[in-house]
């Protein structure tokens, strides 16, 4: 097998019942969390209780899902970690000159700025906490559980995890975020592909996300 060959592309193919419990469920599951997570407020119990309970419905269908190959493996961790830090600043730089023009469009700025408030008025460690977590838990979930589940070409379950990604971060109700899905989102596939791990992947969302997080709040 080469490095960039999933598991699934080698074995029989899952049954629409294992898509169904390993990727469609759990998705509507994280989704409902993430819209809860929305309507809490601002950086209060409710909103931290949702969230780490979306990471957990990412980690433990991980758990559960026999077909997922190792997410992450040891051999090129430190360039594929100084590779993904690379493309995950990159991106953090673009959305940084974007907010300078999104800040005076209300319709895009507002749901941004209503959901920086969780690192404004709560605790910022735990806000730190969980957008780690959850970005680690995404990439393990959509770059790997989904692209070993679902059925197809590469190219083909790569698109549907996309489509998956997008549909679930939807449910915050902040339009910037299906942008942020797709940005995010098609580098870390490819980096996924070609390393064979998450590490790259993961490395470069959660670069992406903390700096969002820790700087964002003062442009918007």
């Amino acid at each position: 097998m080469t490095r960039d060959t999933s598991l699934s592309e080698v074995s029989n193919r899952p049954g629409p019942q294992q898509v169904l419990g390993a990727v469609l469920i759990p998705a509507l599951a994280a989704a409902i969390g993430l819209g809860i997570a929305s309507a809490a407020p601002d950086g209060g119990l409710v909103f931290y209780v949702a969230t780490f309970a979306v990471a957990a419905v990412y980690f433990i269908t991980w758990a559960l899902c026999p077909r997922s190959h190792p997410a992450f493996l040891a051999q090129r961790a430190g360039k594929d970690a100084l590779r993904g830090l690379g493309i995950g600043m990159g991106l953090l730089l673009i959305f940084l000159a974007g907010a300078f023009l999104v800040r005076y469009i209300p319709v895009l700025a507002g749901p941004v700025d209503a959901l920086l408030d969780n690192a404004r008025y709560g605790l910022l460690w735990v806000t730190i906490l969980t957008t780690a977590i959850n970005g680690v838990g995404e990439e393990v979930f959509f770059r790997r559980i989904a692209m070993d589940y679902l059925p197809g070409t590469w190219r083909t379950r790569a698109l549907i995890s996309l489509v998956l990604y997008i549909a679930v971060t939807a449910a915050m109700g902040v339009p910037l975020l299906a942008l942020a899905a797709i940005a995010v989102g098609v580098p870390a596939a490819l980096e996924a592909r070609r390393t064979g791990s998450l590490v790259s992947a993961c490395v470069l969302h959660i670069s992406w996300s903390l700096g969002m997080l820790l700087i964002l709040p003062h442009l918007i």
